[in-house]
């Protein structure tokens, strides 16, 4: 039972797409999800069976029938190729063999701002406002730059198409996990808007009493796995189509968020985390011609990170102005970690040079900018990316289309870099497509990595002090993907096997403690340096089957065998290891059963995931494991003016819960089996 599943695969995912839109496409062609419209693989629009990028895609239709808790639930849930691991910061996530560091995470096409420690914060996102989930795989650096390495998410959220429409959507589940999210949006005239606000909170949970404090196992601990967290978001979003050829639109987001921490008797934690987010942006589309148009976007955002100090009093290590000091805080202060914020500036075109060229080119710029006390020298550091690129698709033949494109981005630290790409499309029979690709994949070094130091102790270790380092090299990857594809009426699959290859691989290096680090009893002290390569080997498999009209089939298979070098880690010298906190089999199925009746439709869906081995580099690997979850939905039919969907489920039915002490590696976590229940009802007036 335990690797049946792996074996087996996907929920409501498809690979993808590219070559430009046809007028006459038949509908009867388009069926079971293939009339799908795609951006991101390509920046311009395709049908989900038309593109040579590898693209995942989770609908909105999946996204409800789903019913998850989070963005990292629905996301793992639905796609083979992601995991995901609970951090107080944020998410750990791993797409084909590769972390947080690798993938860019956009949303409705602009990089998601808030990435300071290593992890995103998905919690800020409201999963009842997003409309699909594109997920393309392999380096895309040629269109979106740095951090494409493994692959990019773009989460889309919904736009208004009704006159007026009131949706509200409540989940309530144990461990007092609460999500209430409130949207209304309208269209009068030539304006369209949406405005939303989300609302969840969790009790936290606790899978074990052991805890380790200082390399030794203890007993009696009262830390939580997963804290006691609240957050909410407000958003607005505005369309406006001024004439025939232009539109506006404006958008803008604000987000807390509290993480409430338990302390223990191993290990005191002397604070709980706050963060404040917001952001705001502006664009606009002209259209020239028929098809032709230009694009400008302006978006700006601030992310705020503190700790809210509750112990009478703590003591803080800093390295401040070349010395190492100590700084106390008391009970009730909330202290500043970290403001980083973001201005980015994109203008685009594209052209249909006659039927078989589509050029798309465009500038941007990026400055990013880090404020954090004691943490850098001066208190603030800043950079900055110039890029331009240009992509041409050309349809050389019916039945083949080529891509090719190149970005040139300049650095303020690393200089001037190149990520060209090719890939092509090729059709050699009604029902198979070939894909192929290759890329130069491109991440600049992060201000942290650069600029960033602090002093902590992570996992119940010791106290270790953490160094920048600006003469940081970009990292680069060389990828290759080769797929075939069938698509059928009833059913599709896809087959695509690729590899990566890294350089400059940025680690944190063991280096010699300082004097001043030895008075103020640090044990080890680290700095970010260029040392490592990798090379990753992998596959992934999807299906999607519908036998009959009521009933639907989907899953997926991912492999990835990622390995690097590691030259500071003694015996291993130079020899590949695992890389870090990755696993080698994910994989996912889902089967959907519906019925409806004359006022009534029953819909059960039955989710599976399973995961191999985590394997850590130091200690503690991390045991594979696989869960299950039931929905069963009920909706009434025939409402002119609203509409009502009751769902009830089961997470994790047969109890699967990680025990592994607080402070070491853990594959995922979950409090075991528990129960929940929703209710989604929309009002409308179309």
């Amino acid at each position: 039972m335990r690797y049946l599943l792996p074996a087996i695969l996907l929920l409501g995912t498809q690979i993808a797409s590219a070559q430009s839109i046809l007028k006459d496409k038949d509908d009867k062609e388009l069926s079971v999800l293939l009339n799908e419209v795609v951006i991101t693989g390509t920046g311009t629009e395709h049908y989900l069976k038309d593109a040579p990028v590898q693209t995942e895609v989770i609908t909105s239709k999946a996204l409800e029938q789903y019913q998850a808790r989070s963005i990292d639930d629905l996301l793992s849930g639905l796609s083979p190729s992601l995991t995901f691991h609970d951090g107080d910061m944020g998410s750990h996530i791993q797409l084909n063999g590769l972390n947080n560091d690798y993938i860019l995470i956009m949303i409705n096409g602009k990089r998601m701002n808030g990435d300071v420690g290593g992890q995103n914060d998905l919690n800020q996102l409201n999963p009842a406002n997003i409309e699909r989930i594109e997920i393309v795989k392999g380096a895309a650096s040629s269109l979106y730059g740095s951090d494409a390495i493994a692959g990019v998410i773009n989460i889309i959220t919904k736009r208004n198409r009704e006159k007026m429409e009131l949706t509200n959507t409540s989940r309530i589940g144990e461990y007092g996990d609460i999500r209430q999210s409130t949207s209304f949006g309208f269209n009068y005239r030539k304006i369209k808007s949406v405005t939303g606000i989300n609302f969840r909170h969790t009790d936290g949970w606790r899978n074990t009493d052991l805890q380790w404090d200082q390399n030794q196992l203890k007993s009696g601990s009262t830390m939580l796995t997963v804290n006691r967290s609240s957050n909410y978001t407000l958003s607005e979003n505005i369309e406006w189509q001024v004439n025939r050829k232009l539109d506006l639109t404006a958008e803008g987001t604000y987000y807390e968020r509290w993480v409430m921490r338990t302390h223990g008797p191993w290990k005191y934690q002397a604070n709980d985390f706050y963060y404040r987010n917001y952001t705001f942006a502006v664009g606009s589309k002209y259209k020239l011609g028929k098809r032709n148009y230009l694009t400008a976007d302006l978006s700006y955002g601030r992310y705020g990170y503190f700790y809210d100090y509750k112990l009478n009093e703590h003591t803080d290590y800093f390295l401040d102005n070349d010395r190492h000091e100590r700084i106390t805080y008391f009970a009730g202060q909330r202290i500043k970690q970290s403001i980083q914020k973001q201005i980015l500036g994109q203008v685009k075109s594209v052209f249909y040079l006659g039927e078989d060229h589509i050029l798309n080119a465009g500038i941007e710029y990026q400055y990013n900018h880090l404020e954090s006390p004691h943490h850098i020298d001066g208190d603030r550091a800043s950079v900055y990316t110039l890029a331009a690129y240009i992509q041409d698709e050309w349809t050389a033949r019916e039945n083949l289309v080529l891509t090719a494109g190149v970005r040139g981005t300049q650095h303020k630290e690393t200089g001037l870099n190149f990520s060209p790409k090719i890939s092509g499309l090729y059709k050699p029979g009604e029902h198979i497509n070939l894909r192929a690709s290759y890329a130069l994949g491109y991440k600049a070094p992060t201000i942290k990595e650069l600029y960033y130091n602090y002093t902590g102790v992570i996992g119940g270790g010791a106290l270790t002090a953490y160094h920048g380092n600006t003469d940081l090299k970009a990292q680069t990857s060389q990828y290759a993907s080769i797929g075939i594809e069938y698509v059928g009426q009833k059913f599709q699959a896809s087959l695509t096997g690729y590899m990566n290859y890294l350089h400059n691989m940025i680690e944190l290096v063991e280096i010699s403690v300082t004097p001043d680090e030895k008075f103020l009893e640090v044990e080890k002290s680290k700095q970010y340096k260029n040392l490592t390569k990798a090379r990753i080997y992998g596959m992934d498999f999807t299906f999607n089957y519908r036998p009959a009209k009521s009933l639907s089939l989907a899953g997926g298979y991912s492999y990835a065998d990622p390995k690097a070098q590691y030259p500071n880690k003694g015996i291993d010298y130079m020899k590949y290891l695992p890389i870090d906190a990755t696993s080698s089999h994910n994989a996912n199925l889902n089967v959907l059963w519906q019925h409806s009746w004359k006022l009534y439709r029953l819909g059960i869906g039955i989710y599976g995931r399973y995961q191999s081995t985590r394997r850590y580099i130091n200690d503690n690997n991390a045991d594979g494991f696989q869960t299950w979850r039931i929905n069963t939905a009920h909706s009434l039919l025939k409402m002119k003016r609203w509409s009502l969907t009751m769902n009830a489920g089961v997470d994790n039915v047969f109890d699967y819960v990680d025990r592994t002490p607080f402070g070491r590696n853990r594959a995922t976590s979950t409090p075991g089996r528990t129960f929940y229940v929703s209710a989604l009802i929309k009002f409308k007036n179309n």
